[in-house]
């Protein structure tokens, strides 16, 4: 059996109002990004190795090898493999997947049985996942070849109706127009959050068609649907949040604490 994490970090992180991709601020004096990685360097599965996709340089120029080499320990900073991911989420997947199969699967050397080949795909602004939900998440993907953390939707959620969504939904925020709604039913609703988990075949193939198609969505999860095939939901915590806005670095900075308690 081979494991591998594929941690997203590519994106620059705009929403948050740093002046800096927000993998790379800081909660309680360490980047955001090495408490995510921190995740699977110390999980008991011993992943094989762990990629990560960082920003191109000509959007972000940052020495990552620097980096990593001084905050990682020596026998631990072998497993890291850096690769550079593309304009969206899903682009940087696929790099990560290329970068799998041409370095592993295909080389004799490793002799990788990619049916018996598991990856599994964290957003670097999530780092707060136990070492218990990465437990549940293989051995749901073992039965089942796709797996995912979620949670239960706790508010009402409301679908707008009439051009197009995203455009109407901000334009709500700043005019007081009325719009049409439809009221989802959210005992039937889950909020997806990662890590995601496959078999290496499953997501290879959802990646490749996906491009093929350019069928795009913003999670692995919605790749393997469009394949036509099942995903096992494992319940995650509620300290698994994904940092996005100033704001939720403040709740980061609370969750800290507690994370390393429970975890």
């Amino acid at each position: 059996m081979k494991i591998y994490a594929v941690l997203l970090a590519a994106g620059i992180g705009s929403r948050s109002g740093f002046s800096i991709p927000k993998q790379l601020v800081k909660i309680k004096n360490k980047e955001i990004i090495l408490h995510s990685l921190d995740i699977f360097l110390n999980s008991k599965i011993n992943f094989d190795a762990i990629i990560i996709t960082i920003p191109p340089p000509q959007i972000f120029n940052f020495n990552w090898d620097a980096f990593f080499g001084s905050n990682i320990s020596k026998e631990k900073i072998e497993k890291l493999k850096i690769v550079t991911g593309g304009k969206s989420r899903q682009e940087s997947v696929y790099n990560a997947i290329k970068f799998i199969e041409n370095t592993y699967i295909k080389t004799k050397a490793y002799r990788v049985n990619s049916e018996n080949t598991f990856v599994f795909i964290h957003d670097s602004a999530r780092p707060f996942v136990t070492e218990n939900e990465l437990s549940l998440l293989l051995d749901k993907t073992a039965e089942y070849g796709a797996a995912f953390l979620c949670s239960g939707v706790t508010e009402t959620i409301k679908e707008i109706h009439g051009g197009n969504n995203g455009a109407s939904a901000e334009k709500s925020k700043n005019k007081a127009d009325a719009v049409k709604l439809k009221t989802l039913l959210r005992d039937s609703l889950i909020s997806a959050k990662t890590p995601q988990t496959f078999k290496f075949e499953v997501i290879k193939k959802a990646v490749y068609k996906a491009a093929e198609e350019n069928f795009i969505s913003t999670d692995d999860v919605s790749l393997v649907e469009n394949l036509g095939l099942t995903v096992f939901p494992v319940k995650s915590t509620d300290l698994n949040i994904k940092i996005t806005s100033a704001l939720d670095f403040e709740i980061a900075e609370l969750f800290l604490k507690k994370f390393h308690k429970s975890s």
